[in-house]
């Protein structure tokens, strides 16, 4: 069982170096309204998984190809929108977005394993995975924090009605805006608000939640998507960029060590670590909202990840 759980998490795939040379600094997704937002690495290998907003599409694409392709079409599985996205070995977990649910997929057979319901009148935003095969999830209309147990994850059955674990309280989360999510320890996650910047820390045992506090930079407005390797925190927020913070051993508090920035930012809104590289998902949400065309194509960036 230990083994089989740690085959579910291992982290993104070391890659060789000619592969790490050969990658792209930009990955292409098909399609004229994608309006992108998650993306996901399946561990072992060198696919990765992006979703799309506007009509629940997954794409599926490789390290070192520079376009994407349609794995899962939109509105499979009665998905029109998805949002955050993680993988396994042989499970894709997708964030249902407004449709309010989590959704397991199976990565052979591109079949659905598994739904988990989480209510009416909220955003499933982002989801992450835990050593132990745990998934957790935010939801950013009320202020949530949904948990699925590993033991529930692996078998197949009807839809699962979720309880929430932890509800931030407002004074932490304006208008209950948290978002990007991480596992941080055994017993910690690590959450961000979009409405204020804050981070947060769960501390999964008492269910408390308080403010992580961040020595110098300029902070992390409009937080968004986020990825963790060691100490080492991604966050993804509105100034389009990605900053980079080194967390204390409790995680109680961060330090400011850079601010990551390209050309090819547009508006991102997540990442994820591939080796030497960082996939910045590339949403142009704000020319949705404003009534403008997109820029096409729309793309995920790869860029040098700083250690």
């Amino acid at each position: 069982m230990r083994r089989l759980l740690a085959l579910l998490v291992l982290p993104a795939a070391v890659l060789p170096a000619a592969t790490e040379a050969a990658t792209p600094g930009r990955y292409v997704l098909p399609g004229d309204q994608v309006f992108p937002e998650g993306v996901a690495l399946r561990p072992g290998t060198d696919q990765f998984f992006v979703t799309s907003t506007q009509d629940g599409t997954i794409f599926r694409g490789r390290l070192g190809r520079p376009r994407a392709q349609v794995f899962l079409r939109p509105g499979s599985q009665g998905r029109t929108s998805a949002n955050g996205i993680k993988a396994t070995r042989d499970r894709l977990i997708i964030a249902g977005s407004v449709l309010n649910r989590i959704d397991v997929v199976n990565l052979r057979t591109g079949g659905l394993v598994r739904r988990f319901d989480t209510g009416t009148g909220g955003l499933v935003n982002d989801v992450a995975l835990a050593p132990n095969g745990d998934v957790y999830a935010t939801d950013s209309r009320r202020g949530l924090i949904f948990r699925i147990r590993a033991a529930q994850m692996r078998r197949a059955g009807a839809p699962v009605a979720l309880q929430p674990l932890v509800r931030v309280p407002e004074t932490l989360a304006p208008s209950g805006y948290t978002n990007g999510i991480v596992v941080a320890g055994p017993r910690t996650l690590l959450v961000c608000v979009t409405s204020n910047g804050f981070l947060l820390r769960v501390d999964l045992r008492t269910r408390r939640v308080t403010q992580v506090t961040i020595n110098g930079g300029e902070g992390t407005p409009a937080a968004d998507g986020m990825a963790l390797r060691g100490r080492t925190l991604y966050v993804v927020n509105a100034a389009s960029r990605v900053t980079q913070l080194r967390l204390s051993p409790t995680a109680a508090t961060a330090r400011f060590v850079r601010d990551i920035t390209s050309p090819g930012f547009r508006l991102p809104t997540t990442v994820a670590i591939a080796g030497r590289r960082l996939l910045v998902v590339n949403s142009q949400f704000d020319r949705r909202s404003a009534g403008l065309p997109p820029v096409l194509p729309f793309t995920v960036s790869s860029v040098a990840r700083p250690t």
